[in-house]
């Protein structure tokens, strides 16, 4: 009786910790309507003043200047726009852009700084080359084959990866891959099967990650599972870890045919539908580093701001 009645205060503590979260939208701000082009993976700077975007089949970057409301391209590089990350200054992009010869691709990992568009290469021209990574707060990781290698944002130069302390995540051959301090763990929590949008958590502590088939997940660092999201595609985690924002779609087998975005308390019990729309197919949100915006992307090539409140 004694564990009984534990549990039931426990329960009801948890009940009313996460009835006290929510999110609100306040309003939504139509940043690029689609007509001139199409966009797409939108993502915000690190001081939140600009979001990043890219035409669709991620080809070129695009800046958007939040206060003065202008986009600039910087560049129309093909690739670029497939998971490029921000210097921790914001000052320039990190990205990889794409050639093809003879039917195989040839990659290239470039800077590019975004005041006078200059672009340097990390790596040019070499097959199997990931997209980068910021660990830390100057650490931009890549791999090409299964070679770590590493560089300092700041003195531009490279570094062993095994003396990056910071534990850092990726997904290779459909598995899931720690590293911490140049040690290399693979992991397949939820059993085999293809492993895709791993992240870990701002605190380090835990991992966000997507099986196909199977739904999304988070899991302790040794791969326990702790919360199962069910189907919530394209995760992301808050910049304070408190919840996770992510798409549900649905397709037909050769499309997506319709998309809206929800977010989630980390421990999976809240969930709050952020877009509901008929005309709209939204995909791909990304969270604004102060947590009062979600940025996300359109079927038809629009680029969204979703102004929100969280009350914890």
């Amino acid at each position: 009786m004694k564990n009984f009645l534990m549990m039931s205060v426990l329960t009801g503590l948890l009940v009313s910790y996460s009835a006290a979260q929510n999110i609100n939208v306040v309003s939504t701000v139509v940043v690029s309507d689609g007509t001139e082009r199409n966009f797409t993976a939108p993502q915000f700077s690190p001081d939140g003043t600009k979001i990043l975007f890219s035409e669709a089949g991620y080809k070129g970057l695009w800046l958007y200047d939040v206060a003065g409301k202008t986009i600039s391209q910087i560049n129309d590089l093909q690739g670029a726009g497939y998971e490029p990350v921000f210097s921790p200054d914001g000052q320039k992009v990190y990205f990889r852009t794409d050639n093809f010869v003879n039917y195989k691709r040839y990659s290239s990992l470039a800077v590019q700084t975004i005041s006078d568009k200059q672009v340097d290469y990390l790596a040019k021209d070499v097959r199997r080359l990931s997209t980068p990574a910021l660990i830390g707060k100057q650490t931009v990781i890549y791999r090409q084959d299964k070679n770590l290698n590493a560089v300092n944002t700041g003195t531009k130069e490279k570094m062993l990866a095994k003396s990056v302390a910071e534990t850092y995540g990726f997904t290779e051959d459909q598995k899931i891959v720690l590293v911490s301090n140049g040690v290399r763990k693979e992991m397949t929590p939820v059993g085999e099967g293809n492993y895709i949008w791993l992240s870990l958590s701002p605190d380090k502590t835990k991992i966000l990650f997507t099986l196909i088939g199977s739904g999304t997940f988070v899991s302790d660092l040794t791969g326990n599972l702790l919360v199962k999201l069910g189907k919530a595609n394209a995760p992301q985690w808050s910049p304070d870890g408190k919840w996770i924002v992510y798409m549900v779609d649905e397709d037909d087998g050769h499309t997506i045919t319709a998309a809206d975005i929800w977010a989630v308390t980390s421990d999976g019990v809240t969930k709050v539908q952020l877009t509901n729309t008929a005309d709209d197919i939204e995909m791909y949100p990304n969270w604004a580093p102060a947590m009062d915006r979600i940025v996300c992307g359109t079927d038809n090539g629009r680029i969204i701001l979703i102004n929100i409140n969280i009350e914890n």
